[in-house]
């Protein structure tokens, strides 16, 4: 039937026969071509995911091999901390810093709590300790034999210090909080700012590195150690590491220029900076002296340098407790209180009359 369809079609129009085999002859070809495409394609998509297969081969081998690498370089070139410093008395331990590691907290009466880290080793005064968390370990000692403690006494300090280093047994950090004898500010001041070295008040220290040496600073003149107020000793502080320094009342700084003069009440000082000069000098005017309340004296600073002043100091506020107290001869209590007192008296009237009667 379709012979005779094509017969009747070659019949009506021989060039519509021409054009059917043309169109089948391109009709197969396209469709040769198109296999041989997709063919060809499949097999770049094949040849594509192999060598995607083995690049991912490569990048792991690669990954684990030097993942090795990093772990024996790594596990090898482990080796001790080399920043840890020896102080003067043979105490070795890493420094701490104390930007991060120091917290100051409270207002008008002030603590400091320092946070450490293994084998790093904090210096306090004895005695100062408000807590410490467990795994601190409290080492005391004379810091260096008795004559370094007997220097330490010399300028307001105990004869023995406290060192506090922390076994790493409680987590990664321990905490050590430290108080003041006084209602006092504390401020932190670092020694390497101040060309190692910084002179206080008696007993102006609270804790500093383990690097920082306490000395006896003698002032230069008579005059100045008799009337001003801080008396012939201070304390210096010397070596390498911060301090933290204790103030009564407000805590001021003064940077004084070249040769510019600073008067101060007598023991309203805190510190200076060495390099600045200290002196007294007496107050002009008989009625300034008589009544003004300074006494006769005023503590003189001369620049270049930094000074640190107190508002409150510890000795006036005493001497103000002390006046206010009674003393001894005033009128006390004029009427005995039941259990109070009183009763020596009758014991002293019973005991008379017994002993008279049995007397009689």
């Amino acid at each position: 039937m379709a012979a005779a369809l094509h017969s009747s079609i070659a019949a009506r129009s021989p060039w519509r026969l021409i054009a059917i085999s043309t169109n089948r002859r391109s009709i197969t070809t396209f469709a040769d071509n198109t296999t041989s495409a997709n063919a060809s394609l499949v097999g770049c998509k094949g040849q594509w995911m192999r060598h995607q297969q083995v690049v991912a081969r490569s990048v792991a081998v690669a990954t684990s091999s030097d993942y090795s690498t990093r772990n024996m370089s790594s596990s090898s070139s482990i080796e001790p901390r080399k920043d840890a410093i020896t102080s003067t008395d043979g105490v070795v331990g890493f420094p701490i810093d104390f930007d991060t590691a120091s917290s100051v907290e409270g207002k008008e009466s002030q603590i400091v709590t320092i946070r450490l880290e293994p084998d790093q080793v904090l210096r306090a005064e004895s005695g100062a300790m408000m807590y410490m968390t467990d795994g601190v370990n409290m080492d005391t000692t004379t810091g260096g034999g008795l004559s370094a403690g007997f220097q330490r006494m010399l300028t307001g300090q105990n004869v023995f210090i406290s060192d506090y280093s922390y076994d790493g047994s409680n987590g990664p950090y321990g905490f050590v909080a430290l108080g003041t004898d006084f209602p006092s500010k504390i401020v932190r001041l670092s020694l390497e700012e101040y060309g190692g070295k910084i002179i206080c008040q008696k007993g102006a220290l609270l804790c500093a590195s383990h690097t920082v040496d306490i000395t006896v600073e003698f002032t230069k003149k008579f005059s100045a150690g008799f009337f001003g107020g801080e008396g012939f000793v201070l304390q210096g502080l010397t070596g390498t590491g911060d301090v933290m320094v204790k103030a009564g009342g407000a805590l001021i700084r003064k940077d004084l220029r070249e040769g510019e003069v600073l008067r101060v009440s007598s023991g309203c000082l805190v510190g200076f900076q060495e390099g600045v000069e200290f002196d007294v000098q007496m107050i002009p005017g008989f009625k300034n002296v008589l009544f003004g309340g300074e006494g006769l004296f005023m503590t003189t600073l001369k620049g270049p340098g930094t000074a640190w002043l107190q508002g409150q100091p510890p000795q006036r506020m005493i001497s103000e407790i002390a006046r206010r107290v009674p003393s001894g001869g005033g009128i006390g209590l004029a009427v005995p209180l039941p259990g109070m007192g009183g009763g020596n008296g009758g014991e002293g009237e019973g005991g008379d009359s017994s002993t008279g009667s049995t007397s009689g």
